[in-house]
């Protein structure tokens, strides 16, 4: 890989990843509002924070890949792992948690759907 494609790589990655996280946190700050106005229980919102995150990878992936052109497993794969590291950082910030074995769950399903967004994005084709 050269280096010229390497910083595509590094850069259409970042912006990509950037753009999950942005997507995860805004779906984040609508359940939150909705839990704030309406009577929803407290047991659903693990699993739609976990189907959030997998949400915002993907995308996060599909960016990453839609915008470095080829690559798309790698550079979602990428994403994803990056996504991840983050979500454990802030997650331990915010939060006592160990890395348990809902933190690899949390980290497989996070890098496959990004991974996959990363395949969408390569082979989406805009269609008129």
């Amino acid at each position: 890989m050269s280096k010229k494609s390497f910083n595509k790589m590094f850069l259409s990655t970042g912006i990509g990843t950037g753009f999950g996280m942005l997507f995860f946190s805004v779906l984040v700050f609508i359940m939150a509002s909705i839990l704030a106005i309406g009577n929803i229980p407290a047991a659903i919102i693990s699993p739609i924070t976990v189907i959030f995150l997998a949400i915002g990878s993907f995308s996060g992936g599909f960016i990453s890949a839609k915008i470095y052109g080829e690559k798309g497993i790698l550079c979602g794969t990428i994403s994803g792992i990056i996504f991840f590291i983050f979500i454990l950082i802030f997650g331990a910030l915010f939060k006592e948690s160990g890395f348990g074995t809902q933190a690899i769950t949390k980290a497989v399903m996070v890098i496959v759907a990004s991974a996959l967004g990363g395949i969408t994005g390569v082979n989406y084709i805009k269609r008129k």
